[in-house]
């Protein structure tokens, strides 16, 4: 028995009709955490922006979900692509849906964490990014407010936060403030709070 809506359509009569185009759709991308360590202390892994927005500045891999791809693909394909780095296990951190975190639209970002040994592998920029490197992780916390640094050679990136807490302590993502930011893309900087609190 096919069932009908109050406008009398089986679903099969609803689907024929319905426009996709009637909802604005955010973009979905995928983005990666990586952590090691180097004379015991964290690192990060970052990619420097071959194109625009945020050229020259530093990222997490990641980049657009293809159609007929789930996020967790995406993220471990633009890993590849963007690092070199394959096979790692990809665990679902966050995601992120904060208004305007993009500048070119309205981006939604399934963001993954993944922990390595660095051993002998060297990750390699690749694809939309010039460079791949491990930066040093250091930050310092007044309450609220959050310095962050990251270091790598020459490469200095900082940022200050005001951070948000949910009801559990956790830090809020999206309701997190970037006061100023240096040299690191997106909110990018936030994701890697939550990420060192969570690792």
């Amino acid at each position: 028995m096919s069932l009908t809506d109050r406008n009398g359509q089986t679903e099969e009569e609803f689907l024929r009709g319905y426009d996709r185009t009637a909802w604005d759709r955010p973009s979905l991308t995928a983005d990666v955490v990586v952590f090691s360590v180097d004379d015991n202390r964290p690192v990060v892994l970052l990619v420097k922006r071959g194109g625009h927005p945020y050229l020259g500045c530093w990222a997490f891999p990641g980049g657009f979900v293809h159609d007929g791809e789930t996020t967790e693909q995406a993220a471990g394909r633009e890993l590849k692509e963007e690092t070199g780095l394959e096979g790692l296990y990809l665990d679902q951190m966050y995601l992120v849906s904060t208004p305007n975190r993009d500048p070119r639209g309205w981006t939604v970002t399934a963001c993954y964490m993944a922990v390595m040994d660095r051993g002998t592998v060297q990750p390699v920029g690749g694809d939309d990014a010039d460079e791949a490197a491990w930066f040093n992780i250091d930050y310092v916390r007044n309450g609220s407010d959050y310095v962050v640094k990251l270091t790598c050679g020459d490469n200095v990136l900082t940022a200050r936060l005001n951070v948000k807490r949910d009801k559990m302590g956790n830090i809020d993502v999206n309701e997190t403030e970037i006061v100023e930011s240096e040299g690191l893309a997106f909110d990018h900087v936030k994701l890697l709070l939550y990420a060192i609190e969570r690792l």
